[in-house]
Parts: C-alpha cells; structure tokens; sequence
C-alpha cells in the first residue's frame, strides 16, 4: 500500500514536471494576440489608480482593464457605457477595427466620443477630467490593436 502511494506521488510530480513547460507562458506573446496587446499597450499606457483600475465598472461604469482577464471581457462586444461614451457605440468589434472604440480612440484625434487615448494621468488627477493631453501611441502600437482586432479579436 505504502509503495504504490509513493509511487503515484512520483507519477504525479512527474507528469508535473513534464507539463510545466508546456503549460506556463514562458516564450513571447504571438504576433496580433491579445496578450501582446494588453502587455505592450493595455498594462503600461491604460491601467493606473486614476484610469481603467479595478472596479471602476462597478463604480462608475467605466471600463475595467486592471487584468488580462478582466480587459478581455470588458472589452469585446461589450458596449461602452462610461459616462462620455454611453451607448455611443462597442468596445470591440471582432473583425471591424474602424467601428471599435478602442481603435478609434488611440488612433484618431477626435473620436466620435469622449477622448482620445490614452489620457495624460497628470492632467485627469490636475483638471479633474480625462483629456488627452499625452503622448498618442505609435503606429506601431495602433496598428496592433487594428491587426489583433481585424484578425477577429481572439483572447490568445
């Protein structure tokens, strides 16, 4: 009895071991997944006390983005229902970036509502208002989210 205990205990920490590797996100995001686009643009450019934090749907129905997870599902085919954009349109659309909001939003100057982002964290906390008075994102960062999106918004 003692044996085969052991034993299914070793065989059990061996197929651990085996799958860790395979199981765990060591390597790069893939090209155009949404990973990428949360780590490269998302995390760094859009979630801070002041923004998209933790809870703000549930406060103010704002968007939430403070995890992968939680931006993912706040994001695609859910309408927008913060204060400037209240059903003026769709977060994400799979496979329509020019009628997404977070596409028009970080890619033109005057989005069709609320402001361009991401907004300068300085001047919200200063003049109490989420004006774009930052840096807008680089090509490179737009083009991202249009590719992730046009490719049909995955959670990958």
């Amino acid at each position: 009895m003692r044996q085969s205990v052991i034993g299914m205990a070793l065989a059990s920490s061996a197929g651990l071991v085996l799958l860790g590797p395979g199981c765990s996100s060591s390597g790069p995001p893939a090209p155009n997944s949404f990973t990428e686009v949360y780590t490269k643009v998302i995390q760094p450019s859009c979630t801070s006390d002041y923004c998209h934090y933790n809870g703000v749907g549930l406060r103010y129905s704002g968007l939430d983005m403070s995890s992968q997870v939680i931006a993912y599902w706040s994001l695609v085919n859910q309408p927008a229902m913060g204060a400037s954009c209240s059903q003026m349109g769709t977060r994400v659309i799979p496979g329509y970036p020019e009628d997404s909001l977070l596409y028009t939003k970080v890619s033109q100057t005057m989005p069709s509502c609320g402001s361009r982002m991401p907004a300068d964290v300085n001047a919200l906390v200063n003049n109490g208002g989420a004006i774009f008075s930052g840096t807008a994102l680089g090509t490179d960062l737009q083009n991202l989210i249009y590719q992730w999106i046009s490719d049909g918004a995955q959670d990958n």
